[in-house]
């Protein structure tokens, strides 16, 4: 079940006992959307399946919203306006998290198929790369592009938390390049390489910063069934002592 399967109507005021956030993150290629559909499946009545943004047809808004900013036909939503690109995904999020504040019977998990964390690690490598502002060196990019994540995430924690649990799905990146091409239809560019790779490696950093929050899963030698076993079990151990 997704969150439009509930109904919008605010809550009598009292206080359920508010649902562990689950965000399931990873770079272009990953097989994040089908392995976050697979896990919801299992966990069952109990999880409420946020879609991926651009994955959420059924809701006017976002589809509404989405659809600008694909309309400049860039995979990675640039418009050139980075800043306004930003803002723009950071209230998408934020409207997610109160649609789900406001259901009057709150799911007992909330599984995101990306979520704060993409916009903030995607729109920091997006800015960095490859503008005279951000000229210099790869690491003096990423530096730049760290600490920007950093502006983003405090950008938008007054008005949502960030997952209660953050699941890194990470593998070799010729794989995940296979796995966009087959469903793109074509190749990486070197521009969008470039731009993946740095996502990559904020990914990585954002994890050591934050290790309580951000476990980091290993694809790479694992088959979907032994993936989704590991996924389910940080879920419900989590969920276990969330209340």
């Amino acid at each position: 079940m997704t969150i439009h399967d509930y109904p919008a109507d605010l809550n009598d005021g009292t206080a359920p006992a508010r649902p562990l956030w689950v965000c399931l993150e990873g770079p272009n290629g990953i097989g994040k959307t089908h392995l976050a559909t697979a896990l919801a499946a299992r966990l069952g009545t109990d999880c409420c399946l946020l879609r991926e943004l651009s994955d959420a047809s059924d809701d006017q808004v976002v589809a509404q919203v989405m659809g600008a900013l694909a309309a400049a036909g860039d995979a990675f939503l640039r418009t050139g306006h980075p800043l306004t690109e930003t803002f723009t995904l950071l209230a998408l999020k934020v409207r997610e998290h109160e649609l789900v504040d406001r259901l009057p019977e709150p799911p007992r998990i909330v599984l995101e198929d990306r979520g704060v964390d993409t916009v903030a690690v995607y729109q920091a490598a997006i800015m960095t790369n490859g503008l005279d502002t951000y000229s210099g060196t790869d690491d003096e990019r990423d530096e730049a592009a760290w600490e920007l994540v950093q502006q983003i995430h405090t950008t938008v924690l007054p008005w949502r938390p960030l997952p209660d649990l953050t699941m890194l799905i990470t593998d070799d990146p010729e794989s995940c390049a296979r796995r966009w091409q087959q469903r793109e239809g074509s190749p990486l560019t070197p521009d969008q390489r470039r731009l993946v790779d740095r996502v990559t490696r904020l990914y990585q950093r954002q994890a050591e910063h934050d290790p309580e929050r951000i476990r980091v899963i290993a694809r790479d030698g694992h088959d979907t069934g032994e993936l989704l076993d590991e996924l389910q079990y940080l879920v419900l151990a989590a969920a276990g002592g969330a209340r």
